[in-house]
Protein backbone atom coordinates (compact mmCIF):
# COMPACT_ATOMS: atom_id res chain seq x y z
CA UNK A 1 0.00 0.00 0.00
CA UNK A 2 2.74 2.28 0.61
CA UNK A 3 4.15 1.89 -2.19
CA UNK A 4 0.95 2.88 -4.21
CA UNK A 5 0.88 6.01 -1.94
CA UNK A 6 4.38 7.09 -2.94
CA UNK A 7 3.50 6.76 -6.61
CA UNK A 8 0.30 8.55 -6.35
CA UNK A 9 2.31 11.85 -4.78
CA UNK A 10 4.73 11.66 -7.27
CA UNK A 11 2.36 11.30 -10.48
CA UNK A 12 0.04 14.41 -8.74
CA UNK A 13 -2.95 12.02 -8.46
CA UNK A 14 -2.52 12.10 -4.58
CA UNK A 15 -2.36 15.94 -3.99
CA UNK A 16 -0.31 17.00 -0.94
CA UNK A 17 0.43 21.17 0.25
CA UNK A 18 3.87 21.89 -1.04
CA UNK A 19 4.86 22.37 2.78
CA UNK A 20 7.73 21.50 4.84
CA UNK A 21 5.05 20.82 7.56
CA UNK A 22 4.33 16.45 7.59
CA UNK A 23 1.36 15.79 6.01
CA UNK A 24 -0.97 12.75 6.48
CA UNK A 25 -1.78 10.96 2.91
CA UNK A 26 -4.67 8.32 3.09
CA UNK A 27 -5.34 6.65 -0.09
CA UNK A 28 -8.29 4.45 -1.51
CA UNK A 29 -6.02 1.37 -2.80
CA UNK A 30 -8.75 0.78 -5.29
CA UNK A 31 -9.50 4.45 -6.68
CA UNK A 32 -5.75 4.85 -7.17
CA UNK A 33 -4.31 1.61 -8.79
CA UNK A 34 -6.22 2.48 -12.21
CA UNK A 35 -4.75 5.59 -12.53
CA UNK A 36 -1.06 4.77 -11.31
CA UNK A 37 -1.03 1.97 -13.74
CA UNK A 38 1.44 -1.14 -13.33
CA UNK A 39 4.55 -1.10 -11.82
CA UNK A 40 8.07 -3.22 -11.31
CA UNK A 41 9.51 -2.90 -7.64
CA UNK A 42 12.79 -3.93 -6.92
CA UNK A 43 15.99 -3.16 -4.60
CA UNK A 44 18.91 -1.95 -6.90
CA UNK A 45 22.76 -2.68 -6.11
CA UNK A 46 22.54 0.95 -4.36
CA UNK A 47 20.39 -0.44 -1.59
CA UNK A 48 16.56 1.66 -2.43
CA UNK A 49 13.77 0.48 -3.52
CA UNK A 50 13.19 1.23 -7.17
CA UNK A 51 9.51 1.53 -8.89
CA UNK A 52 8.96 1.79 -12.14
CA UNK A 53 6.47 1.92 -14.56
CA UNK A 54 3.44 3.66 -17.00
CA UNK A 55 0.51 5.79 -15.82
CA UNK A 56 -2.96 5.17 -17.66
CA UNK A 57 -1.83 7.91 -19.74
CA UNK A 58 1.46 6.21 -20.74
CA UNK A 59 3.73 8.72 -18.91
CA UNK A 60 6.69 6.83 -17.41
CA UNK A 61 7.75 7.14 -14.18
CA UNK A 62 10.86 5.80 -12.46
CA UNK A 63 11.37 6.44 -8.75
CA UNK A 64 14.07 5.77 -6.19
CA UNK A 65 13.55 5.37 -2.09
CA UNK A 66 16.03 5.10 -0.10
CA UNK A 67 16.23 3.70 3.74
CA UNK A 68 15.36 6.73 5.51
CA UNK A 69 12.06 7.17 3.17
CA UNK A 70 13.58 10.47 1.10
CA UNK A 71 12.77 9.83 -2.44
CA UNK A 72 13.77 10.81 -5.85
CA UNK A 73 12.80 10.15 -9.27
CA UNK A 74 11.21 11.09 -12.55
CA UNK A 75 6.92 11.26 -13.45
CA UNK A 76 6.22 12.46 -16.71
CA UNK A 77 8.30 15.60 -17.12
CA UNK A 78 8.86 16.06 -13.50
CA UNK A 79 11.71 15.77 -11.37
CA UNK A 80 10.15 14.72 -7.81
CA UNK A 81 11.81 14.97 -4.52
CA UNK A 82 10.36 14.45 -1.17
CA UNK A 83 9.83 11.77 2.20
CA UNK A 84 7.48 9.43 3.36
CA UNK A 85 7.42 8.08 6.79
CA UNK A 86 5.11 5.24 8.00
CA UNK A 87 2.27 7.29 10.28
CA UNK A 88 3.50 6.69 14.40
Amino acid sequence: MMISAIVAVALGVTPVNESKEPQLIVVDEAKIAARIGRYKQFTGKDGKTHVRGFDRLGHSYDLAIDSKGHVTGEAGDLYVVFDVADPA
